[in-house]
């Protein structure tokens, strides 16, 4: 595998950032400082690009702008935007703001987009004009919305119908204003950047608080353990509203003084054009993105990138192969929403080790428990828990929900949900999750909130959904339905329940009615008996890909 030179460039040195400091306007302003020109971020999908000084300045101008229409210190803005300039540049400008990033998920809508926006108290949402028809369809049901800000060219047709208008603001015509300099007092590392909405498993999806120094720090961390330098190209086709993207690729990219070059989303066919026509150094794969490219026909060029580290979640059985194949090096990293990030697995880690999560990073506790939250002992399978040494380095809890904070942070230490062991040499390994939670190409989907919205359909008396595994070891969505006695529906009419109130990659791909639903002697659904059932024969389910229902994004 190649290894550039880590004296190509200038490495990360934790020392120069202290805790205190860790905001995300003094993180900017300290890199404009040292490399004003250096390019910070080249969006591929328009060939842009934007030194550090030119973020730092447009930042700037759209927090001004968002201060003079009311948005003030501490107020919620959710963002629902596709990967673009724009959208960095509007997260720098909500950190400079001293306010607080809702990012959600393009993919929502009807009812889990009205949750996500209703839960979060969103007074202001950032959305792009192709996305505003979803937001008109769930905007009468959101009484604390007050302001709407629109990124790109409206349709006027979008919001012809829509009721209960708050002002709606462009956000072209928002940068032309003349504004005032910010006044009052800048952030500080304490003070909550984010809420992320992590998957809901025994019930809807929480929302993480996270302070700047919380989400700053999964960049610091990385940028210690993997060695990240100002060298560094980082090539980022995961969606800016997920935690992988936004923290762990664009805040190291920050801290490292690195640059971003940022791809509309995953493409099996741009893949590797575009990370060879970056020179990118380092990139981020998850779910079934590794699959997709390692199945593809082997090509002479495969290994004609400059690519160092990739980071793999999770390491598949052939990582090796593929390190070999495409000339690089497999990392990965562990962390939740939830908490942060906890370990790491390095180029520098022993190769017989690959395939585990790492040992902690610096600064983080990793242990195993039992039910009884007793740590075990090494080889013995049990929960993942995690703290951290440093105030304000993790996520301080679920907004609006202090039981569940409470319960995930009992005896001091941070429960995970997972399951995994560590071996003699303190690697720790990943071997499942307890928790009710589908991940399906990358996204994690709670089936709790693809039942209840499956429940509220009037034909539907019970529902139990759960994961099943394909041929190509991906989880798919599976949904067994009892109905109403006389009701009339088939499944392409439940598909489409779904399809018009969720994310098209929570839809069901496997179906099917039942009689009844086996419980267990307090009546909890026996799920594991569901999914043995049809696990053992896929084929006894409606398949929606087989009868070709398209569901699209």
């Amino acid at each position: 595998m190649k290894s550039p030179t880590l004296t190509a460039g200038k490495p990360f040195d934790p020392k120069a950032w202290p805790l205190r400091e860790l905001t995300l306007p003094q993180a900017l302003e300290r890199q404009v400082r040292l490399r004003p020109g250096k390019t910070f971020l080249t969006e591929l999908a328009s060939g842009r690009s934007f030194s550090y000084a030119e973020i730092d300045s447009w930042s700037t101008g759209l927090a001004r702008a968002l201060h003079a229409i009311g948005v003030a210190r501490g107020s919620h803005l959710g963002v629902l935007m596709e990967n673009s300039a724009e959208h960095v540049a509007l997260f720098f400008a909500i950190g400079k703001l001293g306010a607080v990033t809702v990012p959600v998920n393009t993919a929502a809508r009807g009812e889990l987009l009205r949750y996500y926006f209703a839960h979060a108290e969103c007074k202001s949402v950032i959305v792009d004009a192709a996305l505003l028809p979803r937001l008109t369809e769930v905007v009468a049901q959101l009484p604390l919305l007050e302001r709407v800000i629109v990124v790109g060219e409206c349709d006027p047709s979008a919001v012809l119908h829509w009721t209960s208008l708050p002002a709606l603001h462009s956000l072209d015509s928002l940068q032309k204003r003349k504004t005032a300099p910010l006044s009052g007092p800048a952030p500080e590392c304490q003070d909550m950047l984010m809420l992320a909405y992590t998957s809901g498993t025994t019930g809807p999806s929480k929302a993480s608080m996270l302070s700047h120094a919380a989400a700053l720090t999964y960049g610091t961390g990385a940028a210690e353990a993997q060695r990240y330098t100002d060298w560094d190209v980082f090539y980022v086709c995961l969606p800016l509203f997920h935690n992988n993207a936004l923290l762990a690729s664009l805040c190291s990219a920050l801290v490292a003084g690195a640059s971003i070059a940022l791809s509309p989303r995953f493409s099996v066919s741009r893949f590797w054009s575009e990370v060879g026509s970056t020179g990118a150094t380092i990139t981020n794969l998850l779910g079934a993105m590794t699959s997709f490219l390692w199945s593809a026909p082997p090509s002479k060029g495969d290994s004609d990138n400059r690519l160092r580290l990739v980071s793999m979640a999770p390491v598949p059985a052939y990582a090796r192969e593929f390190e070999q194949r495409f000339g690089l090096n497999v990392m990965s990293n562990y962390g939740l929403s939830d908490f942060g990030m906890g370990t790491s697995f390095t180029d520098r880690d022993p190769k017989e080790k690959l395939g585990s999560i790492g040992r902690p990073r610096r600064g983080m506790q990793v242990r195993i428990a039992d039910d009884a939250d007793f740590e075990v002992a090494d080889g013995v399978p049990g929960e993942i828990q995690m703290r951290s040494d440093d105030p304000w380095r993790a996520a301080t809890g679920y907004f609006r929900m202090a039981e569940a904070t409470l319960t995930a942070h009992r005896n001091q230490w941070f429960h995970t949900g997972d399951r995994g062991y560590r071996d003699a040499e303190g690697y720790f390994w990943f071997v499942d999750r307890q928790k009710d939670c589908i991940r399906r190409r990358g996204e994690n989907i709670s089936a709790f909130e693809v039942e209840q919205i499956l429940m509220r359909h009037p034909a539907v008396a019970q529902v139990a959904v759960f994961p099943v595994t394909t041929s190509n070891n991906d989880e798919e969505v599976a949904a067994a339905i009892v109905r109403h006695a006389g009701a009339d529906i088939g499944f392409v009419q439940l598909v489409e329940h779904c399809r018009t109130n969720m994310a098209y990659f929570m839809v069901p791909r496997f179906l099917q009615f039942h009689d009844r639903l086996p419980t267990t002697a307090n009546q909890k659904v026996e799920k594991f008996r569901l999914k043995q059932e049809l696990q053992r024969d896929l084929g006894k389910a409606w398949d929606r890909e087989a009868a070709g229902v398209i569901v699209k994004r």
